[in-house]
């Protein structure tokens, strides 16, 4: 019943599914600590990025008996800056824009399809690309991104628990087994990472070194680390584009709104180096709807500083107050 309700609902949808028991969630995070204990993560990085999972616990279901993957097509966008008479485009990439509605869009639906069933679902709280990679829908790429048959890597993941009956156990396959065949010979993301995050002396990806981290995080970016190519707001997707697994699959589409110039310069004066007095309030009538719409209202002068960094590159302007 399980397999049959899920599978027919990601279909007409164009999702991918999939669902296994509770004990898949103890051999994730028993998996984590141990790389952690071992060396293989970075104890910083494991701090800011793998901690804060939750797992089962908060989780208001009484029996819960199942979790639930759902992978869904997603395209990275195009957000159009208007600069010294010029659109500068900038990219957002899959996992990024209306992020969290998607969850919870993808939850409310699930949910209504499963009305009348007496089953309920909520939203789970741990590692998704293992959790796919152990339920068999995702390999892991040599950049440690999850790659889903016949989608590649532009998907956003959704992870649910539930308490719908299990049909079987699902065990954790090593990160090496969950491993695209096409990568233990390939070394294209590797030779494209511009930080050098991607090495050749082992399977996890150094995601102390990657762009991304970099970007999403509030400390200031060292001088060093360029900007990445295409130019991404934040994120990084130079590993993506050149990886023959998602050769004619990337899609880019255009974002729902685009800033002036008068707006542009506006949110270049949140970054928290420049002097905000007289922006504040213009931030707030012309610049935060645009970024609700794209439910990225949050940090925005974090974004203000990234797009500084990539005006850098294009027109040479000085670094001053990134």
């Amino acid at each position: 019943m399980m397999t049959e309700v899920l599978g027919a609902w990601a279909e007409r949808r164009g999702y991918r599914v999939a669902a296994g028991g509770l004990a898949v969630l103890d051999d994730i995070r028993n998996t984590l600590h141990r790389r952690r204990e071992r060396g293989e993560i970075e104890p910083a990085f494991f701090r800011e990025n793998l901690a804060s999972f939750t797992y089962l616990q908060n989780i208001s279901l009484e029996n819960p008996r199942s979790v639930i993957l759902v992978a869904v097509p997603q395209p990275a966008h195009i957000l159009s800056f208007r600069y010294r008479e010029k659109d500068i485009e900038t990219i957002l990439p899959q996992t990024y824009v209306r992020y969290r509605r998607t969850y919870d869009d993808v939850r409310d639906d699930l949910r209504q399809a499963l009305s009348g069933t007496g089953y309920r679902l909520e939203l789970l709280n741990a590692p998704l690309k293992s959790l796919g990679a152990s339920l068999g829908i995702l390999s892991y790429g040599r950049n440690n991104i999850g790659y889903i048959e016949g989608l590649g890597s532009f998907v956003q993941l959704i992870g649910l628990v539930s308490d719908l009956p299990a049909e079987e156990e699902s065990r954790f396959r090593p990160l090496q087994e969950a491993l695209l065949a096409k990568c233990r010979k390939c070394r294209a993301c590797a030779t494209a990472c511009p930080t050098g995050a991607i090495g050749p002396d082992r399977f996890l990806l150094r995601a102390e070194k990657c762009y991304t981290l970099f970007s999403e995080s509030k400390n200031p970016i060292p001088e060093d680390i360029k900007a990445p190519s295409p130019q991404c707001l934040i994120g990084c997707l130079k590993c993506q584009e050149v990886c023959p697994e998602n050769k004619g699959r990337l899609r880019y589409e255009k974002a729902a709104v685009a800033f002036s110039a008068e707006e542009t310069e506006i949110f270049l004066k949140q970054d928290k180096g420049a002097n905000q007095n007289e922006a504040t309030d213009c931030a707030a009538d012309m610049i935060l709807p645009k970024f609700r719409e794209l439910g990225l209202s949050e940090n925005l002068s974090l974004y203000a500083r990234n797009l500084k960094r990539l005006l850098n590159t294009c027109f040479g302007a000085s670094r001053k107050g990134k």
